[in-house]
C-alpha cells in the first residue's frame, strides 16, 4: 500500500489505540479506590440521613448498574441505594445514612462511571444534600441545602462544585475534600431545573 498504512502500520496503530483505551480505564479505576481508600481513612460519621440525586443520560438499568458497581466499590451494601424513574430523567436516593463525601463521590461517579460507554450521550447528575456540621465551610450554617455537580466542561474529573441555597459557590477537589469558596459554579444546564429539595 504506497498511499495509506501498511498493515504492520495499522496493526501498531491499534495496539496504540488499545494502550491508550487500557491506561485510561486503569487511571479512572485507581482514581475511584483511591477515593475509598481516603474515605476509610477519614472515618466521617455516617450523618447524611436525607438528600437525593437527579440524573440524566443513562437509562434506570443503566444507573442501577452503574449504583451497584459504586456500592461494591466504596465497601457499601447494595440495599443502601434506591433508584427511581423510567424516564430520561431519573432520582437516586440513599435509605440509610450516609456520610456527605460518599454523596459527592457518588455525584462524580454517575457523571464519570468505570467501564462505561455513553454513546454519544452526556451524564449529567445533581445532587442536593443538607451540608453537614462535619464538612460545613465557614460561613454556611448545618443544613443548608447545597446542590452538588460536575462543573460544565470539566476536565479534572476528580471535584465537584456545589451551590448553596444562598448564593454561594464552592470548589470540592476531592484531593483535599475542603469546601473551597469560588466567584461563580459551572453549573450544567440540568442545575437550574432540580429544586433545592432533600427528599423527592
Amino acid at each position: 500500500m504506497s498511499d495509506g498504512l501498511t498493515s504492520e502500520g495499522l496493526l501498531k496503530f491499534a495496539a496504540i489505540a488499545a494502550f491508550g483505551l487500557a491506561a485510561c480505564l486503569l487511571a479512572l479505576i485507581a482514581r475511584h479506590s483511591n477515593r475509598r481508600a481516603r474515605a476509610g481513612a477519614g472515618a466521617l460519621e455516617a450523618d447524611l440521613a436525607s438528600g437525593r440525586i437527579v440524573l440524566s443520560g443513562w437509562s434506570a438499568a443503566e444507573a442501577r448498574d452503574i449504583i451497584a458497581d459504586f456500592a461494591k466499590l466504596y465497601g457499601l451494601g447494595a440495599e443502601t441505594f434506591a433508584i427511581s424513574g423510567e424516564g430520561p430523567v431519573v432520582q437516586v436516593t440513599w435509605k440509610r445514612p450516609v456520610t456527605a463525601n460518599t454523596a459527592l463521590y457518588l455525584v462524580n461517579y454517575l457523571t464519570y462511571p468505570a467501564n462505561r460507554d455513553l454513546s454519544g450521550r452526556q451524564a449529567v447528575a445533581v445532587g442536593v444534600i443538607p451540608v453537614p456540621a462535619s464538612v460545613a465551610p465557614a460561613g454556611v450554617a448545618p443544613g443548608t441545602l447545597a446542590k452538588i455537580f460536575v462543573p460544565e466542561s470539566d476536565t479534572e474529573h476528580d471535584l465537584v462544585h456545589a451551590l448553596t441555597t444562598g448564593g454561594r459557590t464552592f470548589r470540592i477537589s476531592f484531593t483535599r475534600m475542603a469546601w473551597e469558596a469560588i466567584a461563580a459554579a459551572r453549573a450544567p444546564s440540568l442545575v437550574e431545573q432540580v429544586a433545592f429539595k432533600d427528599t423527592p
